[in-house]
């Protein structure tokens, strides 16, 4: 017998783990590994879903689940008398305008008072979940949109343990973080651990290929903003499925901006043709200090790092400080050819001292003959690292404060961390150690990598956070069973 949505949360449901799905990829992924949950572990599991398409699935995979759109919908809900905005931000102990900041920007949605409304029924929602069930602990992707972040600041008010999960600097691994918006290494300084031979071929596959890690689920976008990424199949495939859930089935989805991002992309196209008289090639014996551009809209800066969204003024800013006798190299994320503001990329490149370095350039040469390399929180300081470059870190990130960066605290700093960065290599004892220790910290495991081989890795992987998080206890916890 199938489960039903739960449309009246007030049905004091017991669930251990709640998963939280935006897409209908999510569920086809995780919806094997609660049922594994469920029937290895008697786990009582469900999910809190945002896509309602994807509520299909989980009435055929017989999987208990809170729709919050069905919810919204609700007579119930309709007759709700929603908290005023003031009132959330004190319970919860936010800012809404930082909270609704990342969906602002990335949806082009900017009337304030629709988004803080969002941000009310979506408490109102949340809230009845969390007060009316017992609910054990919320597993989901890292996101800066509302639904995630809602989520997680309620099942924090709740006191209920809580996981994000986002790709590790590691192909095919994966980053559990519980109880917190930013990433970190757990007990770092604990204990030195011999290099894994796994680590050791990843770390010769880097240098053989020249890049760290492109997780699936992101492949599409990291290519060159041309005609044939334009119009690809897969973006067809994309908008095709978007138009007929929305306009034919009549399902409701979170990620429906479906409009501002077909003109999104048109006008990357389009900033990528004038960028094009812009771009400059690496000169050969050339000085240079190298900033990779981090996406401009992405989480690492909207939800972690929102005081450096300008990132265009923060590179003209280096520029001028930078020791003399060095050029600033700068390029753009290949998950974002065209995504800055024109005009403000216009600004900045009459200074002469900035290269634009062309698209068609990999990071990991740049990396190697730079002077060192200035981040925010990028995987390009990951590598710099791996390349025992000097690397000079604005924001927060796994790998500050770790003993192989240069770490700035005020940005007016920035001028003496590169002069005393130049030339100086990371300790290869440093280096080692933080790279064994942010392996053993990653686990295997790719999100939405439907094989059977990956979904038994991340399920196991899964299981093994939570059981040495305390999360769940088991009696079949052995040494088997913790192998990552």
């Amino acid at each position: 017998m199938h489960e039903k949505a739960i449309i009246n949360p007030g049905e004091n449901m017991k669930v251990d783990i709640l998963f939280a799905i935006m897409a209908v990829q999510e569920v086809a992924f995780f919806a094997p590994v609660a049922k594994r949950l469920r029937d290895e572990e008697g786990l009582k599991v469900a999910f809190l879903t945002f896509h309602e398409a994807g509520d299909d699935i989980l009435e055929k995979e017989g999987v208990p689940y809170f729709s919050l759109h069905k919810i919204k919908n609700s007579e119930e809900m309709k007759r709700h008398v929603f908290l005023k905005p003031e009132d959330v931000q004190a319970r919860l102990g936010i800012n809404i305008r930082k909270l609704i900041l990342h969906e602002m920007l990335t949806t082009n949605r900017l009337d304030e008072k629709y988004l803080s409304s969002k941000v009310m029924t979506y408490h109102a929602i949340m809230d009845s979940i969390f007060r009316d069930n017992e609910i054990g602990c919320v597993v989901q992707e890292l996101g800066g949109f509302i639904a995630p972040q809602m989520l997680y600041h309620v099942s924090r008010y709740y006191k209920k343990q809580h996981i994000f999960i986002e790709p590790a600097m590691f192909p095919k691994r994966i980053v559990f973080t519980l109880n917190d918006m930013n990433a970190d290494i757990a007990d770092y300084g604990k204990g030195v651990k011999a290099s894994d031979e796994e680590l050791k071929k990843l770390l010769e596959q880097y240098s053989t290929r020249k890049t760290v890690v492109i997780p699936k689920k992101d492949k599409h976008f990291f290519q060159d903003m041309s005609l044939k990424r334009l119009f690809s199949m897969d973006n067809f495939r994309r908008l095709s499925r978007k138009l007929y859930h929305k306009y034919i089935l009549g399902r409701e989805e979170e990620y429906n901006a479906i409009l501002w991002y077909i003109v999104y992309h048109f006008i990357k196209f389009f900033k990528r043709k004038v960028l094009s008289f812009y771009y400059s090639e690496p000169v050969e014996g050339e000085k240079y200090i190298y900033y990779p551009f981090h996406v401009p809209l992405d989480v690492q800066l909207t939800m972690r790092c929102p005081e450096f969204l300008n990132q265009e003024a923060l590179v003209g800013y280096i520029a001028r400080v930078i020791p003399l006798g060095c050029r600033l190299y700068v390029k753009e994320h290949p998950a974002a050819i065209g995504g800055h503001q024109l005009s403000r990329m216009r600004d900045i490149l009459r200074d002469k001292n900035i290269r634009l370095i062309h698209p068609r350039y990999n990071s990991f040469d740049l990396i190697k003959n730079a002077g060192c390399v200035i981040t925010i929180n990028s995987k390009v300081g990951f590598e710099a690292i791996m390349q025992g470059k000097p690397v000079v870190v604005l924001g927060r990130t796994f790998y500050r404060g770790k003993g192989v960066t240069v770490d700035v605290d005020n940005v007016s700093d920035i001028s003496d961390a590169v002069t005393s960065a130049i030339g100086e290599a990371g300790g290869d004892t440093n280096r080692d150690y933080f790279l064994n220790k942010a392996f053993e910290w990653s686990y295997k495991g790719e999100l939405y990598e439907n094989s059977p081989e990956n979904v038994d890795g991340f399920y196991r992987s899964l299981r093994t956070f939570m059981l040495k998080s305390e999360i769940i206890k088991s009696d079949k916890y052995t040494a088997e069973g913790a192998i990552k």
